[in-house]
């Protein structure tokens, strides 16, 4: 049923992935890992009910059961160039080498999951916890931290990191409305795995015509970040909307994530965004956010 490898997918490692509708359209997109007995997926909890509905409706012959284990556990992210040293440091653990691979190790005589997920660095891990010990871990964690430089961000730093980083977030940048390659979900797409819900919409949309618009990056000049749906234009035209927008310290301007008419979606094209009406600013077309270097 996800868009991506599960059966070939090996023990202790996971893939991102989404669950589409029978029109490939997305329901929900999340992390899911491979354990010998079960499959972990880490989903949203604002996703999880509809995700989960609507697996359901699917489970016909399959020897298969859904348990939401969501209330038994907490994430902890540790994002940045010392993590990895971090992580060893913290849990005497071995140190999953893959992107998305998992290990499992005790600490306080409890499991943990140690997770390699690059999120918001270049170099990151998340830690899934039981939530009866995560208080602890967390006094443990931010103790042990304090000679590290160690920051604990809110959800406006996080935000900020994200964009930087080119991760669109369901509910802002993309919801039912989307197919994944509109989001530029690639990651997310087995093209090899055969049959799955929405995997026909999906495969004519890659290979036969495309789709209609890209989610897109745009580096905005001026010091004002737009807000969510300001139009975009080109020569007068109207080819798409902002979905989120931030002002980046590093890149020293506004970003933002647009959705564009695939035809006008060029890297290093201009365009005008509507800031308020009838006053335009421009910015440049880009697929990534590549930080400023002095």
């Amino acid at each position: 049923m996800f868009s991506n490898e599960v059966k070939k997918l090996p023990e202790w490692e996971g893939r991102y992935g989404t669950f589409l509708t029978a029109r490939g359209k997305m329901v929900s997109d999340f992390f899911y890992y491979k354990l010998p007995s079960a499959i972990v997926v880490d989903i949203r909890k604002d996703l999880l009910k509809k995700t989960s509905e609507t697996l359901k409706k699917f489970i016909v012959m399959d020897e298969l059961q859904l348990e939401d284990i969501s209330n038994q556990k907490d994430h902890f992210s540790l994002q940045g160039p010392e993590s990895e040293s971090f992580f060893k440091a913290l849990f005497k653990s071995q140190v999953p080498s893959l992107e998305c691979e998992m290990v499992e190790f005790m600490w306080q005589e409890e499991p943990l999951w140690g997770i390699r997920k690059n999120d918001l660095s270049e170099l990151g891990f998340e830690v899934i916890v039981p939530r009866h010990i995560s208080s602890s871990l967390r006094e443990f964690v931010l103790e042990k931290g304090r000679s590290w430089g160690l920051v604990e961000v809110d959800f406006e730093v996080r935000n900020l990191l994200r964009m930087e980083a080119g991760i669109p977030w369901y509910g802002v940048d993309m919801d039912e409305s989307r197919y994944p390659m509109e989001a530029r979900l690639e990651k997310a797409i087995s093209f090899t795995k055969g049959c799955y819900i929405g995997q026909e919409v999906v495969a004519k949309a890659t290979h036969i015509g495309g789709v209609r618009n890209l989610l897109m990056g745009l580096k905005v000049n001026g010091h004002r970040a737009p807000k969510e749906r300001c139009p975009v234009y080109v020569n007068g035209k109207k080819i798409g909307f902002i979905t989120s927008a931030v002002f980046s310290i590093s890149l020293g301007c506004p970003i933002a994530f647009a959705y564009l008419r695939r035809s006008f979606a060029h890297a290093g094209k201009f365009c005008q965004i509507e800031i308020c009406e009838g006053r335009t600013v421009s910015a440049e077309i880009v697929e990534n956010f590549t930080p400023t270097i002095a």
